[in-house]
């Protein structure tokens, strides 16, 4: 990524972004009354309370006998011990004519309370910045959203992070920092994979996660499958492969790291993604993704298994399964939507199937509300957070990890491919300081 593109996306994450957002967060009423031609007009729809995230919103779905009501918001949200949690990220940064700073921190919120947990930030940018100001006490910030705003600033140093994906208690991210001051020390790009417990910030460890018979087990067949990768590549690039020639260049510079993984699922089983970080002949920041690692799942799994969507083999229906009733998710002909319905347990045909709403695809999860029943007090807390979300504007990335099915693993730099939807809100704030 060339100095100017990076500035160019550090100023662009100061601008609003929402209007798509905003529009998709105003709520709907869906009455099962409404009209007494409909074939399953006789029947009442069972009385369920859900979220489902899915494309680029969090849908907060209630049906009972006043109707069906459905109210959507880019949040993430995840469930742990009963307990919901907003994830967001808050932005920090300065702007000059002749160098742009940003940094990101991660943050997670119980929505009952007011109070927020930092789960993680990294001091560089913050740091680099004070040192800037002291050797350049002259210059003055400028508006980043101004028109006249040079594009190719001389300094660069900014860090950012993306979502990857949440399991319940443990949040999957990845952080990437990038240092060029002109006239300074070497430049930096780094970048690499972590996990957080949403609870407390507490920096998971696979052990952490996994218990250590099997952390030890999931680090040995990782060390195996990059061994057997790195084999494989420098093989290919013998025998005239120009893509893996190309690769061999740099494959000194992947250093296994056991700590940079992330959780993933396969089939709503867990699975182990390691990112190998690395290196370009040019110093920029580069990403080997390991095949994920199926492992035994852990006693927290269970909870999280009951979120996550059943395919159909075929691919043409997604299913959550609950006691009194199923939600189901049919991929339109593109593959782009999802219409969602609510089918009562044993019906078997439409008689028995109300549409709920037409959402973005992919679907990500479903946090059943109903069991336990959310008292007045997280209800509250709850509408307050959706409120709060789409008066918000947001640009946060949230991807699945989904490995290649052309080869074993990806090699891929950082920022090379285009920013998955925007599930959740990130805050921004430029300082003013003199």
């Amino acid at each position: 990524m060339t100095a100017a593109s990076r500035s160019l996306l550090t100023r662009r994450l100061r601008l609003a972004l929402t209007g798509s957002v905003l529009a998709a967060s105003a709520g709907s009423f869906v009455s099962c009354k409404a009209d007494s031609r409909a074939p399953n007009a006789a029947l009442m729809a069972p009385a369920a309370e859900f979220l489902v995230a899915a494309g680029d919103s969090t849908y907060w779905v209630r049906s009972n006998a006043e109707g069906m009501r459905v109210r959507s918001a880019p949040i993430l949200l995840t469930q742990v011990d009963g307990r919901l949690f907003e994830i967001f990220i808050g932005d920090e940064g300065a702007e000059y004519p002749d160098a742009s700073f940003a940094t990101a921190r991660l943050w997670s919120r119980a929505i009952e309370s007011r109070d927020s947990t930092l789960l993680f930030a990294d001091s560089t940018v913050l740091r680099e910045l004070a040192a800037w100001r002291r050797a350049h006490p002259r210059e003055s910030e400028i508006d980043p959203s101004a028109d006249d705003v040079p594009d190719d600033p001389q300094t660069i140093v900014q860090d950012d992070i993306e979502i990857v994906d949440a399991h319940g208690p443990y949040l999957t991210f990845e952080h990437l920092l990038d240092v060029d001051i002109d006239g300074g020390p070497e430049h930096i790009h780094t970048g690499r994979r972590y996990v957080v417990d949403v609870r407390s910030g507490h920096r998971a460890t696979l052990t952490d996660v996994l218990g250590p018979e099997e952390a030890a087990r999931a680090v040995a067949t990782a060390r195996a499958s990059l061994s057997q990768l790195t084999d494989s590549i420098r093989a290919a690039g013998a025998s005239g492969d120009e893509r893996a020639a190309a690769a061999v260049e740099s494959l000194d510079s992947f250093v296994f790291d056991s700590t940079s993984f992330g959780i993933t699922d396969a089939g709503r089983e867990p699975a182990i993604a390691f990112m190998v970080p690395g290196k370009g002949p040019d110093g920029e920041a580069l990403a080997m993704y390991l095949p994920p690692i199926r492992v035994k799942a852990p006693a927290w799994w269970g909870a999280v298994q009951r979120t996550l969507p059943e395919w159909a083999a075929d691919s043409s229906l997604v299913r959550w399964r609950r006691e009194r009733y199923d939600v189901l998710a049919r991929p339109s002909a593109e593959g782009d939507l999802l219409a969602l319905s609510l089918q009562a347990k044993g019906a078997r045909d439409t008689l028995g199937t109300w549409p709920v709403t037409t959402v973005a695809a992919p679907a990500y999860q479903l946090i059943a509300l109903e069991s336990p029943p959310l008292d007045s007090a997280a209800r509250a807390a709850l509408a307050r957070a959706f409120d709060v979300s789409t008066a918000l504007d947001g640009l946060v990335q949230r991807a699945r990890f989904v490995p290649s099915r052309g080869s074993a693993f990806r090699i891929t730099p950082y920022r090379s491919t285009p920013a998955p939807r925007s599930l959740l809100r990130r805050v921004s704030h430029t300082s003013n300081h003199p």
